[in-house]
């Protein structure tokens, strides 16, 4: 296993939604990655990463959810709880991008299709759960794909050992 925090990559940092629904979960095949996964995507300047996950599920798949915690609940005058993400993960995006800049440092120019720069992702997953209709609606300026499955097809379809634990996760704790 290799320790993706000894390189001086660029982090942007993402947040996804797992939903499962009636004992399917709803997923999403990128377009930019091409592979099926939660929906989920960048977490805004001044945006927590809870809303980030709620935002990205609604954008990317016209339904409302808000983000579970399992975790410990409790706030006070000068502290709120938040919900915790079930997973995080730092992972590539682009090497392409960090070789590029590493190597030609003066001249470097980010690389498409990854514009905004990233060369990594610090990414949090969130179950969510539904709120109103679980009718969906897919977003095909980001998204080629979006449909429910069941735990078994769900880890057919998806071929990072990753996400599958990740889905597998979600299916265990809802």
């Amino acid at each position: 296993m290799s320790d993706l925090q000894k390189f001086n990559a660029k982090i942007c940092y993402t947040a996804a939604g797992f939903l499962v629904h009636q004992n399917k979960i709803l997923l999403i095949k990128h377009k930019k990655a091409g592979i099926w996964f939660c929906p989920g995507g960048h977490v805004d300047k001044g945006e927590l990463p809870h809303q980030a996950a709620e935002r990205e599920f609604w954008e990317e798949t016209g339904l409302k959810v808000k983000a579970i915690d399992f975790g410990l609940q409790s706030s006070d005058q000068e502290r709120n709880s938040l919900p915790s993400p079930f997973h995080g993960n730092l992972h590539w995006v682009s090497q392409a991008n960090y070789k590029a800049r590493i190597n030609n440092p003066k001249s470097y120019k980010p690389i498409a299709p990854w514009q905004n720069a990233c060369e990594m992702h610090f990414g949090m997953s969130y179950l969510v759960g539904l709120v109103g209709s679980d009718k969906f609606k897919e977003n095909v300026e980001e998204t080629d794909g979006i449909s429910w499955f069941t735990r078994s097809e769900a880890v057919k379809i998806v071929n990072q050992k990753m996400i599958v634990d990740e889905i597998n996760f979600a299916f265990q704790n809802v």
